[in-house]
């Protein structure tokens, strides 16, 4: 599995976002900062727009920020923006995607798959991917074969 450029561009223009506080931001001012291009930029400040994560204010006082704290923005949201709704296989959607769906024995175990990396997707805040010590936590629990706590699987 693997994110596409606007997702991970999507991330960095968050973080910019984020590092700015309440100041808004140019799509020029993001641009430079990120080493973007400003269509770039612009594609993805529509999305981020769109998904409700970024506001936008045109006009001389314009620019862009974020609409909640980077503690409330969620991995998952930000790649749900751009990739759609989060599936592993077609299975763990629909029934109707796959033609193999009645014969396969592992098609229903997918699903559980799907919402154990979506649960796992959004436990994870813009915050935490900001601190490297939150990081290093998450990832030693899941280095000594720990369960994550917020996952609650039992």
């Amino acid at each position: 599995m693997k994110i596409s450029k606007m997702t991970d561009y999507g991330v960095l223009v968050l973080n910019h976002l984020a590092d700015a506080g309440g100041v808004k931001q140019s799509t020029d001012d993001i641009a430079k900062a990120l080493s973007l291009s400003v269509p770039t930029v612009r594609k993805v400040l529509k999305i981020l727009v769109d998904q409700g994560l970024v506001q936008a204010r045109r006009g001389a006082h314009g620019g862009y920020r974020l609409t909640r704290s980077p503690a409330q923005i969620t991995l998952l949201s930000v790649v749900e923006a751009f990739e759609g709704t989060l599936h592993l296989t077609e299975c763990s959607v629909s029934d109707t995607e796959c033609d193999i769906t009645t014969s396969c024995s592992l098609a229903d175990n997918w699903g559980g798959i799907n919402q154990i990396v979506a649960h796992l997707l959004g436990a994870i805040s813009l915050s935490d991917i900001r601190n490297p010590e939150s990081l290093q936590r998450l990832t030693q629990v899941w280095q000594n074969g720990d369960r994550i706590p917020l996952l609650n699987l039992g």
